[in-house]
């Protein structure tokens, strides 16, 4: 369960210049406590990842799911910058909704 691997992290003193986060959409594994849901769990993930994430790192966020809507809190938390245009290859750019992506920074 990475969510338990991460929340560990948080005390500790190692920090990363990078994170990638790429969750499932949806997963009821029987390691995990309790279900994963990407548009329900990824605020909570994605503020962990934050917490462990050098001052001057970047997170990578990507999902599948094709009607995933970003928190708009986390937009007022973080600096997001959209980059799932970039992040899908030519092969599949005919349907955009396939694939999203951001790249997450600390504010200020």
């Amino acid at each position: 369960d990475c969510s338990d691997w991460v929340k560990k992290q948080r005390a500790q003193t190692t920090r990363f210049d990078l994170i990638f986060l790429d969750p499932p959409t949806f997963s009821n594994s029987t390691a995990m406590e309790h279900d994963w849901d990407v548009q329900k769990n990824h605020q909570s993930m994605i503020d962990d990842c934050m917490a462990i994430l050098s001052e001057s790192g970047t997170l990578i966020f990507s999902n599948n799911f094709r009607r995933f809507k970003l928190a708009e809190t986390l937009k007022e938390k973080y600096q997001v910058e959209d980059r799932s245009k970039w992040s899908i290859q030519r092969d599949f750019a005919r349907n955009p909704r396939i694939h999203q992506c951001w790249f997450i920074k600390n504010a200020g």
